[in-house]
C-alpha cells in the first residue's frame, strides 16, 4: 500500500472513527475489569489477606459509630489517636476515622469484640452497654489528656437489620434514578436510544464497583451518592451524542430508514462530539482528583468511585452506548426485511 493511501486512511478515521466497526471488542473492557474484580474478591476472601470480597463499611454491615465533639483538646491526630487506642481497649478494633465540622471525631468500627460476633439481636443489649462505657472512656481519657478541654461521645448501634434495610434503600434509589433516565431518553429519542443508555448506565455501575472491589475502596453511604452521581453524569454526555445521531438522521425522516448507513450516521455523530466530551470529562476530573488527593478519607471515599465512574461513562458514552443503539437498529431492520421476503414469497 503507496503512501497516498495510507495518508487517506488517516484522514478518513480521524474524520470518522470506526466505532462501529469494532463494536464488539468495545465489550472487553468493562468485561476484563469485572473480571479482574472478581479474582482480587476472591483473593482478598482469603484468610491470610482481608478476610472478606470487598471493603464493606459500617453502614451496610453493621457496626458502630462513635461520635466524638471536642472542644480544646489537642491537634486532630492527637484526638483520634486517644479515642482509637480507648476504643482499642476495649476488645474493639477500628475500620475508619475521619473528621466532622471542626471540632468532631467520628469513628467506625464492627461489633466483634476480641473477635467475637456480637451483631446478633441476642447480643444487641450488651453492645449498647459495651458502647456507653466506650463513649464514656472516651471522654475520661480526652479530659486526662487535656484538663481544660469540653467534649462529648455519644455510640450509635448499626444492627444487621437497619444495615440491610440501607442497601434495599440505597438500590432502589440508584433503580428509580436509572429507570428516570431510561424514560427520558426514549421519550426525547426513540426506545433503543433509552435501551442503549439504560445498559451503558448498567455497565458504567458495575465497572465503578469492580474497581471499588480492586482497590479496597470503602462500601458505605457515600458510594450510593456517587453511583446516583456517575448514573446522571454517564446520561448527560450519551444524550450529547443521541441528540448529534438525531441530528444526522433528520434528512432522511422522510425516506426508507432501511436504506439509512447507520454505520456512518453513528461515526459521524460520535466523532463530531469527542472533543466536546473530552474536554467536559477532563475539567470535572480536575476538580474531582483533588478532592481525592485532599487527604480527608470521607471526601476520598466518596471522590474515588466518581471518578472511576466519570471515567466509564465517557467509554461507555463513545464506544458502547452508539454500538448498542446501531445493533438494536440492525436488528429491527434485519427482521423487517426478513418479513419483507417472506411476504414475497408468499405472493409467489
Amino acid at each position: 500500500m503507496d503512501n497516498a493511501k495510507v495518508l487517506s486512511k488517516i484522514k478518513l478515521s480521524l474524520k470518522r472513527l470506526p466505532i462501529y466497526k469494532y463494536r464488539y471488542f468495545w465489550f472487553i473492557v468493562p468485561a476484563t475489569i469485572l473480571f479482574v474484580a472478581l479474582v482480587c474478591g476472591a483473593v482478598y476472601s482469603g484468610d491470610n489477606v482481608f478476610g472478606n470480597f470487598a471493603n464493606v463499611g459500617i453502614d451496610f454491615e453493621g457496626g458502630t459509630v462513635l461520635t466524638v465533639n471536642i472542644t480544646g483538646g489537642g491537634s486532630y491526630n492527637e484526638n483520634v489517636k486517644i479515642v482509637e487506642e480507648t476504643v482499642e481497649s476495649h476488645g474493639l478494633s477500628v475500620s475508619s476515622s475521619q473528621s466532622s465540622g471542626a471540632n468532631s471525631v467520628v469513628v467506625r468500627y464492627a461489633n466483634f469484640v476480641d473477635g467475637a460476633d456480637w451483631s446478633g439481636e441476642d447480643k444487641t443489649q450488651d453492645m449498647i452497654t459495651l458502647n456507653n462505657t466506650v463513649a464514656a472512656d472516651v471522654e475520661n481519657a480526652l479530659k486526662a489528656a487535656y484538663p481544660s478541654v469540653i467534649v462529648n461521645a455519644t455510640a450509635e448501634t448499626i444492627n444487621a437489620t437497619a444495615s440491610r434495610d440501607f442497601i434495599n434503600k440505597a438500590l432502589l434509589a440508584v433503580g428509580v434514578a436509572m429507570v428516570l433516565m431510561l424514560i427520558y431518553t426514549a421519550f426525547r429519542f426513540d426506545f433503543f436510544s433509552g435501551l442503549a443508555a439504560l445498559c451503558t448506565q448498567l455497565i458504567d455501575v458495575i465497572v465503578t464497583l469492580s474497581l471499588v472491589i480492586i482497590f479496597r475502596v470503602s462500601i458505605n453511604s457515600s458510594l450510593i451518592a456517587a453511583l446516583i452521581t456517575v448514573v446522571a453524569y454517564s446520561i448527560n454526555n450519551t444524550i450529547v451524542i443521541f441528540d448529534r445521531v438525531r441530528e444526522n438522521m433528520a434528512p432522511f425522516k422522510h425516506k426508507d430508514k432501511n436504506k439509512v448507513d447507520v454505520p456512518y450516521i453513528l461515526e459521524s455523530s460520535v466523532t463530531e462530539c469527542l472533543r466536546r466530551a473530552a474536554f467536559t470529562t477532563l475539567t470535572t476530573l480536575i476538580t474531582i482528583v483533588i478532592l481525592a488527593a485532599w487527604g480527608i478519607p470521607s471526601l476520598t471515599e466518596f471522590a474515588l468511585p466518581i471518578i472511576f465512574g466519570i471515567l466509564s461513562g465517557l467509554y461507555s458514552s463513545i464506544f458502547l452506548a452508539p454500538s448498542i443503539w446501531g445493533m438494536l437498529m440492525d436488528a429491527k431492520r434485519n427482521k423487517a426485511f426478513k418479513k419483507k421476503q417472506a411476504l414475497k414469497a408468499r405472493k409467489r
